[in-house]
This record gives structure tokens, sequence and C-alpha cells, in this order.
């Protein structure tokens, strides 16, 4: 994707901007992450750790080689894949929910803070990143659980990597809006501060 292609999508959430939208995003978004690790549904992580002993999702860990996604398939048993199977499909739905809720957050958020013309509207974006990365995540595990009980290093590695990727680009997205959220605060409380975001 080029400079062009991501200016004209960051320009495209801006013209999807709605508060009630992104409310019902926002919301709809906290609803599955609540279904996801706190209920006993049959997608559910609890539910998975009862079938595994103890072994959760692999997408709630910050990294893992192939060998230990491999190890973990393993424990999950035949149970615990189909379960994990059934949370992917779930899960790609919570995807398109929780990227443009964030992006619609994002984009509130840095318009209050910078000028019109600013560059760092394109912040926008991040949680889109975030929604690709995690979208290739699930792809690789789905083609290791389809491939199981034969083991694909590549698809091991790759899904490790876009694990790790996913959670550095929700970090940098957090940051950005806790940045914007702090400097609104403070204009709020009368100081006059440059977001150095002008351009």
């Amino acid at each position: 994707m080029n400079k062009e292609s991501i200016k004209r999508m960051s320009h495209l959430i801006e013209r999807l901007n709605s508060k009630p939208l992104m409310l019902v995003l926002l919301l709809a978004a906290v609803g599955f992450f609540w279904l996801f690790n706190f209920s006993a549904l049959p997608f559910s992580n609890p539910e998975l750790t009862k079938l595994s002993g103890g072994e959760g999702l692999l997408d709630l860990m910050l990294y893992y080689s192939a060998e230990e996604a491999f190890t973990a398939l393993n424990h999950y048993g035949v149970a615990g894949r189909e379960l994990y199977v059934r949370f992917l499909a779930v899960d790609f739905i919570f995807i398109g929910v929780y990227s443009l809720g964030f992006a619609l957050l994002m984009t509130r958020t840095v318009r209050a803070v910078c000028s019109e013309s600013s560059t760092w509207r394109w912040l926008n974006m991040l949680p889109l990143g975030i929604g690709l990365f995690d979208s290739m995540e699930n792809l690789s595990i789905l083609g290791m659980l389809a491939l199981y009980p034969d083991a694909s290093v590549g698809l091991g590695t790759l899904s490790g990597v876009f694990t790790l990727c996913k959670h550095l680009l929700t970090l940098t997205a957090l940051l950005a809006l806790g940045y914007g959220g702090l400097v609104l605060l403070l204009r709020k409380l009368g100081f006059k501060l440059c977001a150095g975001c002008q351009h």
C-alpha cells in the first residue's frame, strides 16, 4: 500500500467519523472482549484453558516460536482445537468491530489535538494495521489447525511474528491516544501547549 492509498483510506475513515457509530463499535468491542476472556461460552479462553489443562489462546501471548505454537496445539486436544476454530470465526467479526471503532476514536482525538493540515492525521490508520496483523495471525493459526498433526514451521513462525506486530502496534496506538488525551486535558486546565503535530 503506497502513501496515496494510505491517505485515501485515512480520509475515508474521517468521512465515516460519527460519535454514535464510534460508541456502538467500542461498546461492542468491550462486549466481545468480555465474552472471549471471562465467559464460559464454547469459544472463550477460560473454556480452552479448562480443556487444555492451562494452555490459553496463542493470540494473548506477546510472542511465541513455532515450537511453542505446536506444543500448545498438542495440549489443546481435539476439543480444544475445535474450540479454537470457533474462537477464530468469532474473532474475525471482533477484528472488524474494534479496528473501525478504534480508528474513529483515533480520528476524533487527532482532530482535537492537531491542525487540519497535519500529517499526523494518518494515525487513524494504526487500528487498521492492528486489525490486519490480527487477521494474518488468525489465518496462520487456522492453517496450523488445518494441517495438524503435521507441523508447518513457516506458519508457526509467521503466526508468532504477526502476534508480536499486533501487540507492538496496539501499544503504539494506545500511547498516541494517551498523549492526545493528556494534551486535551492540560489544555482544558488552561495550559497552552504545542502538541507537536501542526505540520
